[in-house]
Protein backbone atom coordinates (compact mmCIF):
# COMPACT_ATOMS: atom_id res chain seq x y z
CA UNK A 1 0.00 0.00 0.00
CA UNK A 2 2.01 2.32 1.17
CA UNK A 3 4.48 1.49 -2.09
CA UNK A 4 1.31 2.75 -4.22
CA UNK A 5 1.32 5.98 -2.90
CA UNK A 6 4.41 6.39 -3.27
CA UNK A 7 4.34 5.43 -6.83
CA UNK A 8 1.26 8.05 -7.12
CA UNK A 9 2.70 10.77 -5.13
CA UNK A 10 5.97 10.24 -7.36
CA UNK A 11 3.73 10.40 -10.55
CA UNK A 12 1.84 13.36 -9.57
CA UNK A 13 5.08 15.35 -8.51
CA UNK A 14 6.05 14.24 -12.50
CA UNK A 15 2.75 15.25 -13.94
CA UNK A 16 2.94 18.94 -11.75
CA UNK A 17 6.96 18.99 -13.37
CA UNK A 18 5.85 18.53 -17.13
CA UNK A 19 2.86 21.19 -16.09
CA UNK A 20 5.20 23.69 -15.34
CA UNK A 21 7.59 23.17 -17.79
CA UNK A 22 4.83 23.43 -20.54
CA UNK A 23 3.49 26.59 -19.01
CA UNK A 24 6.80 28.18 -18.35
CA UNK A 25 7.28 29.54 -22.10
CA UNK A 26 4.57 31.51 -22.19
CA UNK A 27 4.56 32.88 -18.63
CA UNK A 28 8.33 34.10 -18.27
CA UNK A 29 10.66 33.15 -21.03
CA UNK A 30 10.17 34.38 -24.19
CA UNK A 31 11.29 32.53 -27.86
CA UNK A 32 12.16 35.85 -29.76
CA UNK A 33 12.10 39.45 -30.04
CA UNK A 34 10.63 42.25 -31.68
CA UNK A 35 13.33 44.81 -33.00
CA UNK A 36 12.24 48.53 -32.66
CA UNK A 37 14.12 51.85 -33.42
CA UNK A 38 14.99 53.96 -30.72
CA UNK A 39 13.27 57.07 -30.15
CA UNK A 40 16.46 59.10 -30.68
CA UNK A 41 17.00 57.09 -33.97
CA UNK A 42 20.50 56.00 -33.12
CA UNK A 43 20.25 52.52 -32.34
CA UNK A 44 16.95 49.90 -32.23
CA UNK A 45 16.07 47.73 -29.20
CA UNK A 46 15.04 44.47 -29.05
CA UNK A 47 11.57 43.54 -26.73
CA UNK A 48 10.93 39.86 -25.82
CA UNK A 49 7.96 38.59 -27.56
CA UNK A 50 6.44 35.25 -27.36
CA UNK A 51 4.91 34.10 -30.89
CA UNK A 52 1.66 32.65 -30.91
CA UNK A 53 1.30 31.25 -34.52
CA UNK A 54 2.62 27.88 -35.18
CA UNK A 55 3.01 27.65 -38.88
CA UNK A 56 5.17 30.00 -41.00
CA UNK A 57 2.77 31.79 -42.73
CA UNK A 58 0.80 33.01 -39.55
CA UNK A 59 4.35 33.69 -37.91
CA UNK A 60 5.61 36.13 -40.55
CA UNK A 61 2.09 37.88 -40.23
CA UNK A 62 2.72 38.01 -36.83
CA UNK A 63 5.97 39.66 -36.30
CA UNK A 64 5.25 41.99 -39.27
CA UNK A 65 2.00 43.12 -37.84
CA UNK A 66 4.08 44.06 -34.54
CA UNK A 67 6.77 45.70 -36.49
CA UNK A 68 3.83 48.00 -37.60
CA UNK A 69 2.16 48.52 -34.38
CA UNK A 70 1.93 51.65 -32.25
CA UNK A 71 4.52 50.77 -29.29
CA UNK A 72 3.13 53.44 -26.79
CA UNK A 73 6.40 53.39 -25.36
CA UNK A 74 8.88 56.46 -24.51
CA UNK A 75 12.11 54.80 -25.43
CA UNK A 76 11.35 52.98 -28.90
CA UNK A 77 8.96 53.43 -32.14
CA UNK A 78 7.20 51.92 -34.20
CA UNK A 79 9.74 49.97 -36.62
CA UNK A 80 7.70 50.41 -39.83
CA UNK A 81 7.37 54.28 -40.26
CA UNK A 82 4.49 56.06 -41.02
CA UNK A 83 4.57 56.49 -45.03
CA UNK A 84 5.59 53.00 -45.72
CA UNK A 85 3.00 50.49 -46.22
CA UNK A 86 3.89 46.76 -46.70
CA UNK A 87 1.67 45.88 -49.92
CA UNK A 88 2.46 41.91 -49.40
CA UNK A 89 5.35 38.92 -48.99
CA UNK A 90 6.75 36.04 -50.45
CA UNK A 91 8.46 32.91 -48.92
CA UNK A 92 10.58 31.54 -51.91
CA UNK A 93 13.35 29.22 -51.00
CA UNK A 94 13.86 30.66 -47.28
CA UNK A 95 14.16 34.13 -48.72
CA UNK A 96 10.98 36.42 -47.56
CA UNK A 97 10.87 38.92 -49.93
CA UNK A 98 9.01 42.17 -48.40
CA UNK A 99 6.94 44.47 -50.90
CA UNK A 100 6.62 48.03 -49.62
CA UNK A 101 5.07 51.26 -51.32
CA UNK A 102 5.64 54.44 -50.27
CA UNK A 103 7.96 57.12 -50.37
CA UNK A 104 10.80 54.93 -49.05
CA UNK A 105 13.56 57.80 -50.06
CA UNK A 106 12.56 60.26 -47.66
CA UNK A 107 14.55 58.64 -44.95
CA UNK A 108 17.56 59.76 -43.76
CA UNK A 109 20.88 57.34 -44.42
CA UNK A 110 20.84 56.26 -40.82
CA UNK A 111 17.62 56.14 -39.60
CA UNK A 112 16.73 53.94 -43.21
CA UNK A 113 19.92 51.01 -41.64
CA UNK A 114 17.18 51.51 -38.58
CA UNK A 115 14.60 50.22 -40.02
CA UNK A 116 16.15 47.96 -42.16
CA UNK A 117 17.97 45.73 -39.25
CA UNK A 118 15.45 45.92 -36.81
CA UNK A 119 12.78 44.31 -39.96
CA UNK A 120 15.49 41.99 -40.97
CA UNK A 121 16.78 40.95 -37.61
CA UNK A 122 12.88 40.68 -36.43
CA UNK A 123 11.58 38.18 -38.92
CA UNK A 124 15.11 35.71 -39.77
CA UNK A 125 13.79 34.36 -35.97
CA UNK A 126 11.15 32.02 -37.91
CA UNK A 127 12.34 28.88 -38.13
CA UNK A 128 11.95 28.80 -42.06
CA UNK A 129 12.90 33.05 -43.22
CA UNK A 130 16.81 32.48 -43.81
CA UNK A 131 17.08 36.07 -45.55
CA UNK A 132 15.06 39.22 -45.93
CA UNK A 133 14.77 40.88 -49.05
CA UNK A 134 13.24 44.70 -49.72
CA UNK A 135 11.39 45.82 -53.10
CA UNK A 136 10.48 48.99 -53.10
CA UNK A 137 7.44 50.54 -55.50
CA UNK A 138 7.84 47.19 -56.79
CA UNK A 139 12.07 47.67 -57.43
CA UNK A 140 14.73 46.25 -55.27
CA UNK A 141 16.04 48.06 -53.17
CA UNK A 142 19.65 49.77 -53.65
CA UNK A 143 22.19 51.14 -51.86
CA UNK A 144 23.59 54.50 -52.35
CA UNK A 145 25.68 53.61 -55.25
CA UNK A 146 22.66 52.00 -57.41
CA UNK A 147 23.75 48.02 -56.58
CA UNK A 148 20.70 45.93 -55.50
CA UNK A 149 21.38 45.58 -51.72
CA UNK A 150 19.67 41.79 -52.30
CA UNK A 151 19.25 39.33 -49.61
CA UNK A 152 19.80 40.48 -46.10
CA UNK A 153 20.57 38.57 -42.84
CA UNK A 154 20.85 39.09 -38.98
CA UNK A 155 25.11 38.95 -39.69
CA UNK A 156 24.43 41.55 -42.34
CA UNK A 157 24.48 44.06 -39.28
CA UNK A 158 26.59 44.14 -36.22
CA UNK A 159 24.93 42.24 -33.04
CA UNK A 160 25.71 44.97 -30.80
CA UNK A 161 23.64 47.78 -32.85
CA UNK A 162 25.46 50.42 -30.98
CA UNK A 163 28.07 49.62 -32.92
CA UNK A 164 26.32 49.96 -36.04
CA UNK A 165 28.02 53.70 -35.99
CA UNK A 166 31.16 52.36 -37.41
CA UNK A 167 30.11 51.88 -40.59
CA UNK A 168 28.40 55.22 -40.64
CA UNK A 169 29.57 58.57 -40.64
CA UNK A 170 28.80 61.98 -39.99
CA UNK A 171 29.54 65.26 -42.05
CA UNK A 172 27.82 68.62 -42.63
CA UNK A 173 28.44 69.37 -46.46
CA UNK A 174 28.00 72.85 -47.94
CA UNK A 175 25.69 72.90 -50.91
CA UNK A 176 24.85 75.03 -53.91
CA UNK A 177 21.23 76.35 -54.70
CA UNK A 178 19.57 78.91 -57.14
CA UNK A 179 18.37 82.24 -55.74
CA UNK A 180 14.79 82.73 -56.20
CA UNK A 181 15.34 85.02 -59.25
CA UNK A 182 17.83 81.54 -60.75
CA UNK A 183 20.43 84.31 -61.22
CA UNK A 184 22.88 83.77 -58.59
CA UNK A 185 23.51 80.18 -56.26
CA UNK A 186 23.19 80.24 -52.27
CA UNK A 187 24.81 78.13 -49.92
CA UNK A 188 22.82 75.45 -47.44
CA UNK A 189 24.61 73.55 -45.26
CA UNK A 190 23.40 70.08 -44.80
CA UNK A 191 24.03 67.74 -41.84
CA UNK A 192 24.12 63.87 -43.95
CA UNK A 193 24.77 60.24 -42.72
CA UNK A 194 26.62 58.26 -44.98
CA UNK A 195 28.19 54.89 -45.44
CA UNK A 196 31.81 54.57 -45.08
CA UNK A 197 31.52 53.15 -48.87
CA UNK A 198 30.00 56.35 -49.99
CA UNK A 199 32.54 58.82 -51.85
CA UNK A 200 32.14 61.96 -50.33
CA UNK A 201 32.15 63.48 -53.88
CA UNK A 202 29.05 60.85 -55.17
CA UNK A 203 27.18 62.24 -51.40
CA UNK A 204 27.64 65.80 -52.61
CA UNK A 205 25.83 64.60 -55.80
CA UNK A 206 23.08 62.48 -54.33
CA UNK A 207 22.15 65.56 -51.88
CA UNK A 208 22.10 68.36 -54.95
CA UNK A 209 20.33 66.50 -56.88
CA UNK A 210 17.31 66.32 -53.92
CA UNK A 211 17.21 69.93 -54.35
CA UNK A 212 17.51 72.70 -51.45
CA UNK A 213 15.53 72.38 -47.78
CA UNK A 214 15.21 76.32 -47.79
CA UNK A 215 11.60 76.90 -49.81
CA UNK A 216 12.91 79.83 -50.78
CA UNK A 217 16.23 78.34 -53.47
CA UNK A 218 15.02 76.48 -56.07
CA UNK A 219 16.72 73.56 -57.52
CA UNK A 220 19.58 73.94 -60.06
CA UNK A 221 19.63 70.53 -61.52
CA UNK A 222 16.73 69.65 -63.95
CA UNK A 223 14.13 67.03 -62.40
CA UNK A 224 14.74 63.56 -62.89
CA UNK A 225 18.72 64.22 -63.77
CA UNK A 226 20.78 60.99 -63.03
CA UNK A 227 24.37 61.06 -61.82
CA UNK A 228 26.00 58.17 -64.46
CA UNK A 229 29.24 58.22 -62.72
CA UNK A 230 31.90 60.21 -61.05
CA UNK A 231 35.33 60.29 -59.94
CA UNK A 232 38.70 62.13 -58.35
CA UNK A 233 41.73 62.18 -60.41
CA UNK A 234 44.70 62.40 -58.60
CA UNK A 235 45.02 66.46 -59.61
CA UNK A 236 42.04 67.31 -57.86
CA UNK A 237 40.00 67.21 -61.01
CA UNK A 238 36.42 65.76 -60.49
CA UNK A 239 34.34 63.83 -63.81
CA UNK A 240 30.77 64.21 -63.21
CA UNK A 241 29.16 62.10 -65.58
CA UNK A 242 25.38 62.92 -65.95
CA UNK A 243 22.28 61.46 -68.51
CA UNK A 244 21.25 63.84 -70.78
CA UNK A 245 18.47 65.33 -69.02
CA UNK A 246 21.17 67.66 -67.47
CA UNK A 247 21.11 69.58 -70.61
CA UNK A 248 17.03 70.31 -70.45
CA UNK A 249 16.16 74.16 -69.90
CA UNK A 250 15.04 74.70 -66.53
CA UNK A 251 12.61 77.56 -66.48
CA UNK A 252 13.87 81.11 -64.52
CA UNK A 253 17.17 79.41 -63.76
CA UNK A 254 19.98 80.43 -65.64
CA UNK A 255 22.48 77.55 -67.25
CA UNK A 256 25.28 79.35 -65.02
CA UNK A 257 23.46 78.65 -61.99
CA UNK A 258 23.34 75.24 -62.97
CA UNK A 259 27.16 74.89 -63.80
CA UNK A 260 28.33 76.45 -61.21
CA UNK A 261 25.29 74.44 -58.16
CA UNK A 262 27.84 71.62 -59.05
CA UNK A 263 31.20 72.91 -59.67
CA UNK A 264 31.27 75.14 -56.48
CA UNK A 265 29.33 72.66 -54.24
CA UNK A 266 32.23 70.09 -55.09
CA UNK A 267 34.83 72.08 -55.08
CA UNK A 268 34.11 72.77 -50.98
CA UNK A 269 35.45 69.42 -50.74
CA UNK A 270 39.61 69.84 -50.27
CA UNK A 271 40.53 67.21 -52.46
CA UNK A 272 38.70 68.60 -55.44
CA UNK A 273 40.09 71.69 -57.20
CA UNK A 274 38.36 71.59 -60.74
CA UNK A 275 34.89 69.80 -62.07
CA UNK A 276 34.33 68.03 -65.70
CA UNK A 277 31.41 67.73 -66.47
CA UNK A 278 30.24 65.41 -69.18
CA UNK A 279 26.83 64.45 -70.27
CA UNK A 280 27.15 60.55 -71.16
CA UNK A 281 30.84 60.73 -71.70
CA UNK A 282 30.42 63.93 -74.00
CA UNK A 283 31.17 67.32 -73.71
CA UNK A 284 27.70 69.17 -72.55
CA UNK A 285 25.57 71.00 -74.96
CA UNK A 286 24.92 74.02 -72.70
CA UNK A 287 25.18 77.06 -74.48
CA UNK A 288 24.74 80.27 -72.46
CA UNK A 289 27.50 79.27 -70.26
CA UNK A 290 30.58 81.52 -69.87
CA UNK A 291 34.08 79.02 -69.65
CA UNK A 292 34.22 75.95 -72.15
CA UNK A 293 33.07 72.86 -70.64
CA UNK A 294 35.48 71.01 -73.19
CA UNK A 295 37.93 70.88 -70.30
CA UNK A 296 37.61 71.09 -66.43
CA UNK A 297 35.69 73.87 -64.90
CA UNK A 298 37.50 76.13 -61.90
CA UNK A 299 35.68 76.86 -59.23
CA UNK A 300 33.19 80.98 -59.69
CA UNK A 301 33.00 82.44 -56.32
CA UNK A 302 31.45 85.95 -58.25
CA UNK A 303 27.90 84.20 -58.53
CA UNK A 304 27.66 83.13 -55.34
CA UNK A 305 25.01 85.53 -52.91
CA UNK A 306 26.54 85.62 -50.13
CA UNK A 307 23.22 87.41 -48.60
CA UNK A 308 22.24 85.50 -45.58
CA UNK A 309 18.31 84.31 -46.00
CA UNK A 310 18.09 84.97 -42.46
CA UNK A 311 19.27 88.42 -42.43
CA UNK A 312 16.97 89.10 -44.93
CA UNK A 313 13.88 88.16 -43.44
CA UNK A 314 15.74 89.97 -40.18
CA UNK A 315 15.40 93.18 -42.30
CA UNK A 316 12.20 93.04 -43.50
CA UNK A 317 10.83 92.64 -40.00
CA UNK A 318 13.02 95.42 -38.78
CA UNK A 319 12.74 98.03 -41.24
CA UNK A 320 8.88 96.60 -43.29
CA UNK A 321 7.47 100.82 -43.46
CA UNK A 322 11.21 101.26 -45.14
CA UNK A 323 12.55 100.98 -48.75
CA UNK A 324 16.28 100.92 -49.41
CA UNK A 325 15.24 104.23 -51.33
CA UNK A 326 13.35 105.77 -48.51
CA UNK A 327 15.66 107.78 -45.15
CA UNK A 328 14.40 105.80 -42.19
CA UNK A 329 13.54 108.86 -39.51
CA UNK A 330 15.71 109.35 -37.05
CA UNK A 331 14.14 109.24 -33.50
CA UNK A 332 13.41 112.19 -31.82
CA UNK A 333 15.52 113.97 -29.15
CA UNK A 334 13.56 113.66 -26.08
CA UNK A 335 16.03 115.01 -23.57
CA UNK A 336 15.41 118.07 -21.76
CA UNK A 337 18.14 121.18 -22.20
Amino acid sequence: MNKMKRLLGFILVCSLMLSLIGCSKGSGEYDSKIYYVNTDKTSITAVDYDIKATDTEHQIAEVIEMLGKDTEEIGYITTIPSGLDLKRWELNDGTLELYFVGDYDSLDMYTEVLVRAAIVKSLVQIKKVKSVSFYINNSPLVDSSGEAVGAMTADTFIEDFGEETDSLLSTTLTLYFASADGMSVVAENRQVYYSRNVSIEKLVMEQLLKGPDDNRLLSALPTGTKLNSISVSEDGVCIANFDATLETAIAGVTENVTLYSIVNSLTELDSIKQVQILVNGETPRLSNVDVDLSGAVPRNDTIINFTSLDEEDTYIEEDEYYSEDEDVPEEEDTTQE
